[in-house]
């Protein structure tokens, strides 16, 4: 989890550290709510490595590059100190893979894949906040936290070829031959950011948070890395990159 502190924006770790001096705790108090998300997510991945292919020697250089609009919806519970959220949401998003693999002056093979794919994800979400009142009507939480997403739906079309589902066990396969399942591209994620808190009744307020998440590697991206093992003979491959993106979400909470 180390490489993803070292990312978090030095500004939000400041204000995590000076909330207490800006303003008053409110009181205790349960909400709950609902609204909608609209976010984005980025992937830069390398994966290199050498090997052998017939007693000889292979270099293999590869990458992935994708980028992603989400949109959907929530729900979420909330305490004090603690919020908790289910959404959906779906994704569209284009996407470029690249492999090449040399071997001296004598040999040299790629390939260049680029289209467009959507998904739908289940998200669960949990965030700790520290809330603090600026005024009567408007509280201020930085949040930090972790959220788990459970594919529901993972398409592709590659080029001018019709769109099809990345399980269907045709077009795209795990490295052992066998079709991937959703689970496969379930992700786990750490989020951090900063949300509001505008009060428009005794019972109504509006609640808008901003978020930015870094996502571990799926397991489909983990199974990438067996596949030069298995068919390159490449030892140790080399997965270096990250995806990450943020998220603005906006809802009506009630004050129970």
């Amino acid at each position: 989890m180390g490489w993803v502190l070292r990312k978090l924006p030095v500004g939000i770790l400041i204000f995590f550290a000076l909330c207490p001096v800006f303003g008053e705790r409110p009181d205790f108090s349960l909400n709950a709510g609902g609204g909608a998300l609209l976010g984005g997510l980025f992937t830069r991945y390398t994966l290199t490595g050498r090997g052998t292919v017939d007693g000889n020697p292979i270099d293999l250089d590869s990458g992935q590059s994708m980028n992603q609009f989400n949109f959907g919806g929530f729900v979420f519970f909330d305490a004090t100190y603690g919020e908790l959220s289910v959404g959906i949401q779906k994704g569209l998003n284009n996407y470029s893979e690249n492999m090449s693999a040399t071997s001296g002056e004598d040999f040299e093979t790629g390939s260049m894949t680029t289209g467009k794919g959507t998904e739908i994800m289940l998200g669960i979400t949990f965030l700790g906040k520290y809330p603090f009142a600026l005024t009567e009507n408007l509280v201020l939480f930085p949040l930090l936290g972790v959220e788990y997403q459970l594919a529901l739906e993972q398409r592709r079309k590659a080029g001018s070829r019709p769109e099809y589902d990345r399980t269907d066990g045709i077009r795209e396969s795990d490295s052992d031959g066998e079709p991937y399942t959703l689970a496969s591209f379930n992700s786990f994620f750490i989020d951090i950011g900063v949300g509001a808190d505008i009060k428009l009744s005794m019972a109504l307020f509006l609640r808008t948070e901003f978020l930015y998440s870094f996502r571990l590697p799926t397991p489909y991206e983990l199974d990438a890395l067996k596949k030069p093992e298995k068919w390159l003979n490449v030892e140790d491959p080399n997965l270096g990159g990250l995806t990450s993106g943020p998220s603005l979400r906006a809802a009506i909470g009630y004050r129970i």
